[in-house]
């Protein structure tokens, strides 16, 4: 139990302070006002796409808040502005902000000071697929151009808002895994799965995944630490992504949508669960090849 202990506080200081760091970093950027800058050149972007003007504001809220970008694409819908096709293809469309709001507030300050190299890899594969779904639902959506409305500037962003919930995660995760190791349990699970044509280890991040993406994050870190070749750490990840992608979508996204669109909202994280699963499938078949 001691050697434990020990292992989780020499990991928990050599990985804290570089989460605290780059969280540091993201805050200053958004207090200096450069992200919003990038934030207004996108919208240029999306003036260039000619979407039409609630697609525009549904797409550029989604960098602030998703929550508020379907509230106000609720309201659009309820108002007889959109078709449910819109709606849907809208919230494809919403993918790529809603990711990339995730870039500054999860992948950069977490993942990436956790995971190295196997970090920027599933960052970037995570902003594609999201590339990938914003692209579909640009042609499900129906173009005018017209009547652009910028976002308010008083949309504030707090990177430290849960910092201290994700450091104190990033220790008792790392601890429980060691323990886990320490009694012998994966062990078990590789005499139990060794029959799946996956490394049992994959299966483990899968797993935790299912619970807490970033205990996930952690426990990647650690098997890494214990030999987890790069291809499979990145296969657990996306194979968690896929279980915990369809819980996230049971537990929270199903009755958000379902409060907001009624019966549509059924329609809405189906369709858009339904290509998150296909892409990360091609993307886990390559991996595995």
């Amino acid at each position: 139990m001691y050697r434990v202990l020990v292992s989780t506080v020499a990991f928990f200081f050599k990985t804290a302070p570089l989460v605290v760091l780059t969280y540091s970093i993201v805050w200053y950027l958004h207090k200096r006002g450069y992200l919003l800058k990038f934030l207004r050149h996108l919208e240029s972007l999306a003036k260039l796409m000619r979407l039409n003007s609630v697609a525009f504001t549904s797409f550029t809220l989604s960098f602030f808040s998703i929550v508020a970008s379907y509230t106000f694409l609720s309201q659009a819908w309820k108002d007889g502005k959109l078709r449910d096709r819109d709606v849907i293809g809208i919230s494809l469309l919403n993918s790529f902000p809603s990711a990339f709001n995730h870039l500054y507030t999860f992948y950069i300050p977490f993942v990436i000071p956790l995971l190295g190299y196997v970090g920027v890899i599933y960052t970037l594969i995570r902003i594609g697929v999201a590339f990938v779904k914003t692209v579909v639902g640009y042609f499900l959506v129906s173009r005018d151009g017209s009547d652009y409305g910028g976002v308010e500037e008083s949309i504030k962003l707090n990177v430290f808002e849960n910092l201290g919930k994700i450091l104190i995660t990033l220790f008792v995760t790392y601890f429980a895994v060691e323990l886990l190791y320490y009694l012998g349990l994966f062990d078990e699970i590789v005499g139990k799965v060794g029959f799946l044509p996956l490394n049992p280890s994959a299966l483990t991040i899968a797993f935790v995944a299912i619970f807490n993406t970033r205990s996930a994050i952690v426990v990647t870190a650690d098997l890494i630490e214990k030999g987890l070749s790069f291809r499979w750490a990145l296969a657990g990840l996306i194979l968690g992504n896929v279980v915990s992608f369809s819980v996230r979508s049971a537990r929270h996204s199903l009755p958000l949508h379902i409060s907001l669109f009624g019966r549509l909202g059924f329609k809405v994280v189906f369709v858009n669960s339904l290509l998150t699963l296909a892409i990360d499938s091609i993307v886990l078949a390559v991996l595995l090849i």
